[in-house]
Order: structure tokens, then C-alpha cells, then sequence
């Protein structure tokens, strides 16, 4: 059978288990595999032993090949058999350390104490992202933490490096709402063994997935046991949540590290992944990609979905090259995860990292999101701030003027606000506002590359973000943003060593001024609801541009209630420049009875102001404004 376009064998299966249940008395294995007449299940008593039972499985007419074996088989570990080669299950919910065999366990006894105990599920109507990697944050002697680089190194509590908070007392004192895991399944490019994990070389993102259930096993203090990784996770999210934050986890359903070996393709050949003329094709840039429109495929990835959300409580997903994705699925899986969990957060990127035969009409860009509440990261508004991810290009915080109209853009949500502003959103939860992410090179690099002896070099780093937590939207930090965390100079540095992505700890040291402006500038954004508007005519109703000031300042108005509005200014010239009381009364055509400077060079504030004010050089300033309740100013 050819299985590049077949569907026949998909119909009456597509909600059945694949993988396995597990119970005291008994496991029952199951795989879909229509075009193999056999397959045989191999189990060892333990991961290292040699010796296997073999069990022929009984094949359905639907395509399943089933098995059931009595008795307790808790701790054992499987393989599946097919054409003389043993893959592991890709429904593994557990396995051996370096993912040779699939694991069976026992889920109820990875539970910390009080698991199952209601957590914070209510929504988050202003959520601050927070990009993390595990290894990253922890790894260094300087974050505090007695399991450096692990699961349980993040879920501890009360850590500090000279007299500053680290790890997750730090991201709890910033005000972050939702953390962002990068990849913590289980992926192939480390070797997982625990004498290989504090050498230097030994470092990957983790975008090569293999087992896509089970906890990556280098983030456990122990990879051998299949049980610690599972706990040790879960245990984590617990300690989160617990802190009254909420876990993203970053997916990587584009693409698996393997292809002509893969568990996928040896199962059914051909069928989970796209092919072109010339054979596989490789719109990841990683060497294959997913065909995600095929039935069983679509519903590996959404059982996958379910799995970590049910299990480990998960509360949203970042899909990593989201664009090779087709937009059906991308509906279903919002559609099916928002029935576990109504305020799952959802996004991801909006392109591919290569040539795709998906067609693009068919592809999740931005715009087929619409009205699904789910975000795409937004480059326009990326690039219009900073400029180019790793070139000398310029942005408007370094000077380039002309991208304040998309620099606007993008501080409205990137909605259809009006002829002026065009966006890709119909409404504002439907863009993630970022500078960096963990691709390309961290601000703090790239402002190093195209501003060379500026004396406001700080000033414009954090003009990037004061531009990003005072816009509609939903705002996203990458690790060690808020203290200007270095990788020396390196942009893609996926497998670079631990001394170049590690986070260091001096920094939040060295830079308390400027993470005591990043958590004083995130508590003032909490504290003003209206940057909880997400709606497209809620947004036109409250936000209004300033169109008579010159290109080297953005400024615009924003509706608090009836006699209340925030002012905001980002002054990214040189110069200073005077705001007149008159300009802001015949913005807002009422006359005003008071203002308050909110915030000013850097940090929070609140000084009376009677008259006109100077806004300086590199500046974000915030004004609270109140006029007469009733009445029009005369112009």
C-alpha cells in the first residue's frame, strides 16, 4: 500500500487508544500499524538486560495490532518488532535512559503529595511570558540551587546569589505570569547519562524530539529510572503553580530528529511525513517535516496535547515552526483543548524553516488565526523595534524613524485599528509581542552591533520593552532580558556550550537598576486593567495616536474610564522635548484638571504636575491624566 495519500485504513480508529494501559493485574499494548502483517512486542524485565520475552501481537481489521499480558509488569521495559528492527512506542509515556526501550509505569506513583489538589486554573488577564530553558537557567554555581540545570533546580524555593533572588523566587518577584519551558520532552541530540550532563559541550535546546510523552531524562537528578524524570516534572509544575504562575510548554510537532529510522516510519512507511519529487521534503530545515493534515498523524499530535495537559497539567503550548502545521489542525486542537481547559494559552510561529509542499493557503501564518484566540509571534513588531534578528539593520529604539507607523502598529495590537495601521490580528490575543527569543541574537547583542559609544545605551535597551509592556497584546521575555544577558555575540547557539548559553547570576547583580525597572514598569502594566483589552473595537475605543509629533516620538492616549486616561510617550531622539498642557488638552478635547507623572527615566514614580513637562532623551514617560467629567474643551 502506498500510504503518501491513502486514507482508507484512517476511518473508525482515529479516536482510539494507541500505546499502552497499564493496571495492576495486566498491560494492554496497542499500535496502528495497517501495512505490517506482524508485530511483536518485546519486553525486558529491566532496562540493561539482553534477555527478551516476544509476544506476537493480533491484528484488527482497522490496522491496530493489539496485546494483552497479565500480571503485574510495573518497572518493565518494550520494544515493538517489526521487519527485524525494534523501535520504541511512539506513544511512550516513560522510557530507559537515551529512549532505547519504552517503559511501563505506574502514572499514579509519579504524584508529588497533593497533586491532584485544585490549583490556580482562573484566567490570567494580563499574562507577562517568560521563555526559560532548564539547563540554561539554573546551570550556573551562581543561581543558588542545589540540583543545577534539572527539573527540581527551577522548583526550588528561596534561592539567591548575593542577596538577589535567582531562579523561581526571581521570575516571582518580576511579576511573570506564565513560564515558558523550552523543550522538556524527550529529545536525542544529549547523551542523557548523568557524568556527561556538567561538561561543557554538553548542551541542545532539545529541538530534535524522539519520544514526544516523556520528560527529557538530562533534566532528571536521576535518567535511569523512568519514574524520577516523571516526578521530578511534575513536581516542578506543582512548585509553580503553587507560586501562582502557569506553565507553557513548548512542542515541537514540525519535525522528528530521526527519519528513515524513526519510530513513525518504520510503523507505517511514508505516511507520517511529507514528500516531494525528490523524497522527503524538508520545510523544518531540519531534515524532514510532519504531515499533519493526515488523519492519525493529526491525531497523535492532539492526544499528545491532551496527555500533558491531563497528566502534567500543562496550562499552554508554544508550537515551534508552527507555519508547517495545517490551519484544520490548528482549529481542532484549540477547539479540543479549550474544552479541557477553557483559558489554554496557545501560539506559535508563523512560518516554516524551509521549502514545504504543504500549500500556502493550507499553512498556519499569520492570519488564519483569526478569531481563535490563538497568538503568533509578531516579527513586523519585532523588527520595526530592534531591526534585523542578526544583521546591522536598525530599528526606531536605535533611531530609524521611518518604522514608527509599524512600531504604532504594533502598540495597538496589530488589529485593522485603522487605514493607517494595518495588522494581521482581529484581536489582540492573537499577537505575542517580543524583541528576542531564544533564536537570533539576544537584544543586549544585537544593540552592541548597531550602537557603538551611545550614551544612552541602556536607556534604548529598555525602551525595547517599555514599548512591549505598554502595548496591546501579550507581552514575552526570553531568559535574562530583564538583567541584559549576554551570548557573547552569538546568535544561533543551539549546541553551543553551557559557558556561552548558561545564564550568569552576576549579571542580575550587576544590573539591579535595570530588573528593578523591569519588575516596577510589568507591576504597573498589571495594575492598569485596560492592557487587558484584547477585542478589536475595545482597543479602537480606548487607544489614540498623537499624529503632530515629530518622527523621534510616539505618543498616544489611552482610555481609563470616563474623566481618566493614560498618557504615554517614547522618545527614542536625542533632544529634549516640551509637552504643553495645551497639546494633551487638545488630544483628549477636554480640559484637564490634573496630571501625574506615573513613570519616568526608568522607574516608577509619581510627581505632580501642574503644567507643561520635558520629556528627555530616550525616554518612556507615563502621565495619568484627569479631566472634567462632563464637557467638551473649547479648541
Amino acid at each position: 500500500m502506498n500510504m503518501k495519500g491513502d486514507n482508507d485504513m484512517e476511518q473508525d480508529v482515529i479516536h482510539m487508544h494507541n500505546g499502552i494501559v497499564y493496571s495492576m493485574d495486566k498491560t494492554e499494548f496497542c499500535i496502528w500499524a495497517p501495512t505490517k502483517e506482524e508485530v511483536f512486542v518485546c519486553v525486558y524485565a529491566n532496562d540493561e538486560d539482553t534477555n527478551k520475552k516476544i509476544y506476537r501481537m493480533q491484528k484488527n481489521q482497522d490496522g491496530k495490532h493489539k496485546l494483552i499480558l497479565y500480571g503485574n509488569y510495573d518497572g518493565y521495559f518494550y520494544t515493538f518488532l517489526i521487519d527485524g528492527n525494534e523501535i520504541t512506542d511512539p506513544y511512550s509515556i516513560a522510557s530507559s535512559m537515551n529512549s532505547k526501550r519504552s517503559a511501563i509505569i505506574n502514572l499514579k506513583k509519579t504524584n508529588p503529595l497533593h497533586w491532584d489538589r485544585e490549583y490556580m486554573t482562573s484566567k490570567t488577564d494580563i499574562p507577562i511570558i517568560y521563555e526559560l530553558h532548564i539547563k540554561n537557567y539554573t546551570f550556573q554555581k551562581n543561581s543558588g540551587v542545589k540540583f543545577p540545570g534539572k527539573f527540581l533546580g527551577l522548583a526550588e524555593q528561596d534561592t539567591n546569589f548575593q542577596g538577589y533572588a535567582t531562579g523561581l523566587k526571581h521570575l516571582k518577584e518580576l511579576g511573570v505570569t506564565h513560564i515558558q519551558m523550552m523543550p522538556i520532552f524527550d529529545f536525542l541530540a544529549l547523551d542523557e547519562n548523568e557524568e556527561t550532563f556538567y561538561v561543557d559541550s554538553s548542551f541542545n535546546w532539545g529541538y530534535d524530539p524522539e519520544l514526544y510523552n516523556v520528560p527529557e531524562g538530562s533534566y532528571s537528578t536521576n535518567p535511569k529510572d523512568p519514574y524520577q524524570r516523571v516526578r521530578e516534572l511534575k513536581t516542578l509544575i506543582q512548585t509553580i503553580h503553587e507560586e501562582g504562575m502557569m506553565v507553557i510548554m513548548d512542542v515541537v510537532y514540525n519535525h522528528t530528529y530521526r527519519f528513515e529510522d524513526s519510530n513513525f516510519q518504520r510503523i507505517v512507511p511514508n505516511y507520517y511525513y511529507r514528500f516531494n519529487d525528490k523524497g522527503v521534503s524538508n520545510g523544518s530545515g531540519c531534515g524532514n517535516e510532519i504531515a499533519t493534515e493526515r488523519e492519525m498523524t493529526r491525531q497523535f499530535i492532539l492526544d499528545s496535547l491532551k496527555y500533558w495537559t491531563k497528566e502534567y497539567q500543562v496550562d499552554g503550548f508554544r508550537f515551534d515552526l508552527f507555519g508547517l502545521t495545517d490551519k484544520e489542525s490548528m482549529k481542532y486542537f484549540a477547539y479540543e483543548l479549550r474544552k479541557i481547559n477553557p483559558n489554554c494559552i496557545l501560539y506559535g510561529e508563523p512560518w516554516g524553516g524551509g521549502e514545504s509542499v504543504l500549500p500556502y493557503e493550507l499553512r498556519s501564518v499569520k492570519g488564519t488565526q483569526k478569531n481563535l484566540s490563538f497568538g503568533m509571534f509578531n516579527d513586523e513588531f519585532r523588527d520595526a523595534i530592534k531591526g534585523d534578528n542578526d544583521g546591522d539593520g536598525k530599528g526606531y529604539i536605535q533611531g530609524c524613524y521611518s518604522l514608527k507607523n509599524k512600531v504604532e502598529s504594533g502598540i495597538a495590537g496589530s488589529i485593522d485599528f485603522d487605514p493607517n495601521h494595518i495588522g494581521f490580528c482581529q484581536n489582540a490575543d492573537e499577537t505575542i509581542n517580543y524583541v528576542n527569543s531564544h533564536d537570533n541574537l539576544i537584544l543586549a547583542d544585537k544593540m552592541r552591533k548597531t550602537i557603538q559609544e551611545d550614551p544612552y545605551e541602556n536607556e534604548r535597551y529598555f525602551m525595547a520593552f517599555a514599548i512591549l509592556l505598554t502595548s496591546f497584546g501579550f507581552p514575552f521575555i526570553h531568559e535574562g532580558n530583564e538583567f541584559m544577558r549576554t551570548k557573547q555575540g552569538y546568535s544561533n547557539t543551539y549546541n553551543l556550550p553551557n559557558s556561552i548559553n548558561s545564564v550568569d547570576w552576576n549579571l542580575r547583580v550587576k544590573n539591579a537598576d535595570m530588573v528593578k525597572s523591569f519588575r516596577e514598569l510589568i507591576a504597573l502594566r498589571k495594575s492598569y486593567k485596560v492592557f487587558s483589552l484584547v477585542k478589536a473595537e475595545d482597543i479602537k475605543n480606548t487607544l489614540k495616536f498623537f499624529h503632530t509629533l515629530d518622527e523621534s516620538i510616539i505618543g498616544y492616549s489611552i482610555v481609563l474610564d470616563l474623566n481618566r486616561y493614560l498618557i504615554i510617550f517614547h522618545h527614542v531622539g536625542r533632544n529634549t522635548k516640551n509637552i504643553s498642557k495645551e497639546l494633551l488638552q487638545n488630544h483628549l478635547k477636554k480640559q484637564i484638571i490634573k496630571q501625574t507623572i506615573v513613570w519616568e527615566k526608568m522607574r516608577k514614580t509619581e510627581i505632580l504636575c501642574e503644567t507643561d513637562f520635558m520629556v528627555d532623551p530616550v525616554e518612556t514617560m507615563i502621565i495619568e491624566v484627569e479631566t472634567e467629567k462632563e464637557g467638551v474643551y473649547e479648541l
